[in-house]
């Protein structure tokens, strides 16, 4: 029969998964700095930008606070993330092969 795991196992792999988290996170960096990662933020920029008028669309923003976020500018939010996404560029963190 399994055993219950004590806290300071369940700290031991929460502190692993931290670890693990940051470092793919500092890889994604990295891989978004390449120009294969750069090309990828444009067309997930674009991607956001064409689609910005079907998602609002969804049923979610027929809903009161869909429709608070849809006459706050919803689309207009959602460009300006693409934009944001496109123009980005991260702090050097060291280079990557791509």
């Amino acid at each position: 029969m399994p055993s219950i795991p004590t806290s300071r196992h369940l700290k031991v792999w929460l502190d692993e998964a931290g670890r693990a988290l940051e470092r793919g996170t500092d890889e994604a960096r990295r891989w978004l700095a390449t120009p294969t990662g750069r090309r990828v933020r444009a067309l997930a920029a674009q991607v956001l930008i064409v689609s910005a008028p079907f998602a609002l669309r969804h049923p979610f923003f027929k809903t009161p606070v869909g429709r608070l976020i849809e006459v706050a500018g919803g689309a207009a939010l959602l460009m300006k993330v693409a934009e944001l996404i496109r123009d980005w560029e991260p702090a050097e963190l060291g280079t990557v092969a791509s």
